[in-house]
């Protein structure tokens, strides 16, 4: 996909140097638009800035040579059509941001009591009692959510936004910063300006490392510097006025974070691996409307899997429940609707454990547990 890109970008250059601008332009936005989806590829946050800024640099020129095209357009007084690229561009404005009301409940999400009470107090009791939190008790503005990939940080989240009368967006920080260059900025204003119109509102970003890595490196342009600048004061609440709405941010690597956008978040909850218990409940979630052997024990289940993350174990579950599925493909009997697959069995999710493994290492959770003592959580 980097290949293409340059490629396109070379061809684009090329007739752009030759005085062939209209041409140049599908190529800009070819170019562009791989890069966009490379942002979503990478976790390397340098590499996510540059891969943005050389879009950017694409797009900037598809605007200047729209520009130059409808400038000599009006001096011979044709009209032109509605440029594709603007229709385009209006509509990812409208596409990126995600309005969900969720269906998740409170008791759904198994175990995380830590992190539950510290969302509690910081989200749902202001929301549900806003008289009690005016003046010194003012509730927080920015909530930073941080710990192991696939642990339910965003499952969390949508419970918490389920318990609370309130309007729910959900923003992938990587779309919003690969989403037509130059537009971030105006999608991060129209995204805070619809949520005070509809508050009490709740802002979920996921990926917010993407957003707000640190300022200042060498991959990073104005574009990208006015787009934090405008985040920053958004979530401080520069422009949100008295208005109950809440910043809730979600990241795999919280030391990526600018310290700025770090002090915005003024309560950060650590989201870690789940307990034994809540293993035990997730197994049982994950194997709902399927009939187990007897010889089937969550509670030695979870004791098994020490270790695990939530999507972890789903995984497990899954992996586990097809073993009797290939067995009547394995014996060519799955065409035969009258036979039916045998309950899946203790041994089954034994086995399956050798191909699914913890995907969280100890060394990374040591690192986390380090973030938490320096900033808390």
């Amino acid at each position: 996909m980097f290949e293409a890109a340059k490629k396109n970008a070379a061809t684009a250059y090329r007739l752009d140097q030759s005085g062939q601008t209209s041409q140049a332009v599908r190529y800009y936005v070819n170019a562009a638009e791989q890069l966009q989806k490379l942002i979503n590829f990478t976790d390397d946050p340098s590499m996510k800035n540059l891969y943005y800024q050389k879009a950017m640099e694409y797009i900037l020129r598809v605007k200047e040579i729209r520009g130059i095209v409808g400038s000599s357009e009006s001096k011979t007084g044709s009209t032109a059509a509605p440029s594709t690229e603007d229709d385009e561009i209006s509509g990812a404005i409208s596409s990126v941001i995600v309005r969900e009301k969720p269906n998740v409940k409170w008791e759904d999400v198994a175990g995380m009591e830590g992190a539950k009470r510290a969302l509690r107090e910081a989200v749902i009791l202001p929301m549900s009692r806003p008289d009690l939190f005016k003046g010194a008790r003012k509730p927080w503005k920015g909530i930073l959510m941080f710990g192991p990939p696939g642990c339910g940080k965003t499952y969390l989240c949508k419970a918490v936004a389920s318990e609370v009368d309130s309007t729910f967006f959900s923003v992938s920080a990587a779309n919003l910063i690969s989403k037509w260059l130059g537009e971030s900025e105006k999608l991060v204003k129209e995204l805070y300006d619809r949520a005070v119109e509809e508050a009490p509102s709740i802002i979920f970003f996921d990926e917010i490392d993407a957003l707000a890595g640190a300022r200042g490196g060498s991959s990073e342009g104005e574009a990208m510097r006015r787009i934090k600048t405008q985040l920053l004061q958004a979530v401080e609440g520069f422009e949100t006025g008295e208005e109950l709405l809440v910043t809730v941010g979600a990241t795999n690597t919280p030391w990526d974070i600018d310290a700025a956008m770090r002090r915005r978040f003024e309560r950060r909850v650590y989201v870690t691996l789940p307990t034994t218990e809540a293993r035990g409940i997730m197994f049982q979630i994950h194997t709902r409307g399927v009939k187990l052997d007897s010889d089937v024990s969550f509670e030695e289940l979870a004791k098994y899997t020490a270790g695990y993350s939530a999507a972890d174990i789903a995984l497990l579950c899954r992996e586990a429940l097809m073993h009797p599925i290939r067995e009547l493909d394995a014996d060519g009997a799955l065409k035969d609707a009258s036979i039916q697959p045998r309950a899946p069995n203790f041994n089954d999710f034994v086995v399956s454990m050798e191909n699914i493994k913890p995907s969280v290492s100890p060394k990374e959770l040591a690192r986390y547990e380090e973030w938490k003592d320096q900033f808390g959580g």
